[in-house]
């Protein structure tokens, strides 16, 4: 089946009730409900250096060959290292906020000043909607947040070993409550000579796609439509204007940041 698996984390974990908010410069918002289409970006272009990287406790412990029995991969260290540099190119994230509520510092982060617009779903609406096809199946599941220069590398076990790269973030992004659906696709490069492995990488970055556009049921995928508190009125249109067009005039929501105070 198609859709993505739908994971957790023992130190974060979510539920069918949890609700996932992807915040939107209205470009991209437009383009969602344009193309039905939900795009996932690779990981080494998500602005974080240390994406797909693994913590230095692991390492060397892996380099020393003392990791534990079910962390041990069966491949040298140097070519483990090949493949998890390998992996951030083939690895590709749809990135989402778990909160209850709206989030002011979520507005500044991730929509232009006067053009945000934010769409809340549900992990149940997302494997129902998304449809991962031709890519097989992914994974929907919370970050976990580690001290790269302290802690191990402990994640549950269906998480996979491929999908390590993108759900392991630096403790300094603890804020974002990121929760991510990844898929994994390898554009395997036609080599006619031999090459170094630092080569191949290079190939790798170059032939790989930036990112993967997979088909969504907007009507299922999005539960609530919210404006960017920053917005002037008139914005409001052009937003239930696009929703208009899919039925959804009736999800498009005032930012809760507007409401007045009472006294």
């Amino acid at each position: 089946m198609n859709r993505y698996l739908l994971t957790n984390s023992t130190i974060r974990p979510i539920n069918d009730d949890t609700r996932l908010w992807r915040y939107l410069t209205f470009e991209k918002f437009a383009w969602l409900f344009e193309k039905s289409q939900l795009y996932h970006t690779r990981l080494d272009l998500l602005g974080d250096p240390f994406e797909g990287s693994l913590t230095k406790v692991y390492v060397q412990q892996r380099n020393a060959g003392q990791l534990p029995e079910y962390l041990r991969t069966g491949l040298s260290p140097e070519r483990e290292s090949a493949l998890n540099k390998a992996n951030v190119y083939s690895n590709f994230a749809t990135c989402w906020h778990a909160s209850a509520h709206e989030k002011e510092a979520m507005w500044k982060l991730y929509s232009t000043t006067h053009a945000g617009v934010a769409i809340v779903s549900t992990p149940p609406r997302m494997h129902a909607a998304v449809d991962l096809s031709p890519y097989g199946q992914g994974i929907l599941g919370p970050v976990e947040y580690r001290d790269f220069d302290k802690d191990g590398m402990i994640l549950p076990q269906s998480f996979g070993r491929r999908a390590m790269p993108g759900l392991l973030k630096r403790r300094s992004f603890e804020y974002e409550l990121e929760v991510r659906g990844l898929i994994h696709f390898v554009n395997y490069p036609e080599i006619l000579s031999p090459f170094s492995e630092n080569e191949y990488l290079e190939i790798l970055r170059k032939t790989s796609p930036k990112g993967i556009a997979v088909n969504v049921d907007l009507e299922c995928l999005v539960e609530e439509i919210y404006i960017s508190p920053l917005a002037p009125s008139s914005f409001e249109d052009i937003v239930k204007a696009i929703a208009k067009r899919r039925g959804m005039t009736k999800r498009v929501r005032p930012s809760t940041l507007l409401e007045e105070a009472v006294w």
